[in-house]
């Protein structure tokens, strides 16, 4: 069975590109911070450790590098979202400083690694509720490699290459590595509860520590179990999908008719099954072959949708696990000998490749005939009889 773990997420986004700071990946954050009326940042309860002065009124320099964010063509469509003075003040601190203070850390702590250890790094952006732009470095145990840092850092605003303000240096409840360590003692409690049934994945947010478990198996008991278990960590439990079929229970959908005279638009057609799999393309599905218990209990030519569990993997045909398939009623045209279902697989018996790929089905009742559209553009023609 499929099954996902998400390595730790460090909630940085860099909507600018360009870092080239490696093993750090990038997402996207919010902020609910709001601006007091003397001008000050509230930081959530993050207590500020140490500050950079502004000591220039002229960036030439800084100003130059922010101008040349908005020449960049992903700004000027759009890429991050509408053009905005907001955008602009986010893309330019995290190229700027942004940049200068990771590269500043990671040289005084021992590159990504060493920090990883020490504390977390992550951006706030207006574009996403920030009072103001920002990069926040919390470490957990400052010691004199900060002032290393800040030292560092207080150079470049000297000469004009950054700004001061838009660096926070905080005391960090939790380091990157501590929260990497905690997540994985809950995916490996996740695990031993998940028996090669359904899904889950398991991520850590950088700023609250929480814990975010997405699964489609978990029962109330099992979540009350792992609350339990990891009583110091706040968990947030979200349901992805439908709940799997409980032992003993069928993961197959039946139609309420079998037949139906009324052409059917959804779902792809079986197009091949072999032990505990089956492949659906065509229609309103993606080509994928499918890892499936009941795969035996499926027809080749039927029409069905298919819930997946877990990741598919990205190949041609891509590769699941399907949870849930729907069978959907079997399109017979009034006055027709054959059925939808009955046309296909016809057509799969006289294919002369290994490989079909059947888009749409028409029955031509003028002509007596049903033709069939491949993903090749080409058209198969079969009588009704």
């Amino acid at each position: 069975m499929n099954k996902v773990i998400v390595t730790i997420i460090l909630s940085i986004s860099l909507l600018a590109g360009g870092c080239g700071t490696s093993g750090i990946e990038r997402t996207l954050v919010s902020n609910s911070d709001e601006q007091q009326d003397s001008g000050e940042v509230k930081t959530n309860s993050r207590e500020i450790i140490a500050e950079l002065k502004q000591t220039v009124k002229k960036t030439p320099k800084r100003d130059q590098l922010a101008l040349e964010q908005l020449t960049r063509t992903d700004y000027k469509e759009g890429l991050f979202g509408e053009p905005s003075k907001e955008l602009e003040e986010d893309m330019a601190v995290q190229a700027i400083e942004g940049l200068a203070a990771i590269e500043a850390f990671e040289k005084v702590y021992g590159g990504y690694a060493g920090f990883d250890k020490e504390g977390v790094i992550f951006f706030e952006n207006q574009m996403d509720g920030a009072t103001q732009s920002g990069i926040w470095i919390g470490v957990k145990d400052p010691d004199a490699r900060l002032q290393e840092v800040l030292d560092i850092l207080q150079l470049k605003v000297d000469a004009g290459e950054i700004l001061a303000e838009p660096i926070y240096i905080f005391l960090s409840p939790h380091t990157q590595h501590e929260l990497h360590v905690q997540q994985d003692k809950v995916a490996k409690a996740v695990d031993e509860l998940h028996r090669d049934r359904g899904s889950y994945s398991v991520s850590v947010d950088t700023i609250s520590g929480v814990i975010s478990i997405g699964h489609d198996f978990l029962k109330a008991d099992q979540k009350k179990g792992l609350e339990k278990q990891f009583s110091e960590d706040t968990l947030y439990f979200k349901q992805e999908g439908s709940m799997i079929a409980e032992p003993g229970e069928s993961a197959i959908i039946k139609p309420k008719n079998d037949e139906t005279d009324t052409p059917v638009e959804e779902g792809g057609f079986v197009l091949g099954i072999s032990d505990s799999s089956f492949f659906v393309a065509g229609g309103s599905e993606s080509a994928v072959s499918y890892s499936f218990h009941e795969a035996d209990q499926l027809t080749v030519g039927q029409r069905v949708k298919v819930e997946a569990t877990g990741a598919i993997a990205e190949s041609y045909p891509a590769q699941g696990e399907a949870k849930f398939v729907e069978i959907l009623s079997d399109y017979h045209p009034a006055g027709a000998v054959l059925s939808e279902s009955q046309v296909v697989e016809k057509a799969i018996q006289q294919k002369t490749s290994d490989f079909i790929v059947i888009e749409k089905v028409r029955y031509e009742a003028s002509r007596n005939v049903w033709t069939l559209k491949l993903n090749d553009e080409s058209v198969v023609e079969i009588e009704d009889r």
